[in-house]
């Protein structure tokens, strides 16, 4: 199967409503941690994201350039630190398909490899440090495993999101080691990191928009 432009310029749509339901509870997650404006800030970023995929020239459906605008829009969006993190892994992302108009399996996973790579690099992002990299990292390595197994599409994005979750999930009970929660020392643990929560709320829209019908 094929995931074609006006799947992936609809993943963005998909994101923005969903972040646009979460926003409260995402600045609630920061909330003991930080200032409590997580959510408005990410929700903020990808309502330019929206404005960028609904500029975008008609005619024109090249998946890695548009993924490029995404990522420019979010960097010049303000987004607090999550900005340059999310600008360069979609610059990166879309780097890596420049000139696709459709994306195969293999494309997707190539994809959300660079996305990674660009947060890890743009940020100095490992795992365990209760990041949003912790979301991302193990969903892109199940990813990786599924198309080496050659599992289906569909049974690949579902136990991507799957391991996104789970990822998520396991930032509750580390110890903030980046960003200014890493100042409360023991008294971060307890609470998912809200940038791990965003990022999964991202990447499971943009991910199940893949396979609506």
């Amino acid at each position: 199967m094929g995931v074609s432009f006006e799947r992936v310029k609809m993943a963005f749509v998909r994101i923005l409503e969903e972040l646009e339901k979460n926003r409260q509870y995402l600045n609630d997650l920061d909330a003991p941690i930080g200032d409590s404006d997580h959510g408005d800030s990410v929700t903020n970023a990808f309502r330019k994201v929206k404005e960028a995929v609904d500029k975008y020239p008609e005619g024109d459906r090249d998946i890695g350039k548009l993924l490029q605008e995404v990522g420019k829009s979010i960097i010049f969006s303000g987004g607090a630190a999550m900005g340059p993190l999310y600008g360069t892994a979609f610059m990166d992302a879309g780097k890596v398909v420049s000139g696709k108009p459709e994306l195969t399996p293999q494309d997707v996973v190539t994809m959300w490899e660079a996305f990674a790579g660009g947060i890890a690099r743009r940020g100095n992002a490992k795992m365990g440090e209760k990041t949003m990299y912790d979301t991302i990292y193990p969903m892109v390595e199940s990813l990786k495993a599924s198309l080496a197994a050659g599992e289906g599409f569909e049974e690949m994005i579902t136990r991507a999101i799957e391991r996104a979750r789970q990822g998520m999930e396991s930032t509750k009970d580390m110890l903030s080691l980046r960003g200014r929660s890493s100042r409360l020392g023991e008294r971060s643990i307890g609470h998912i990191d809200p940038g791990a929560a965003s990022s999964f709320i991202v990447i499971k829209a943009f991910l199940e928009t893949l396979l609506e019908k």
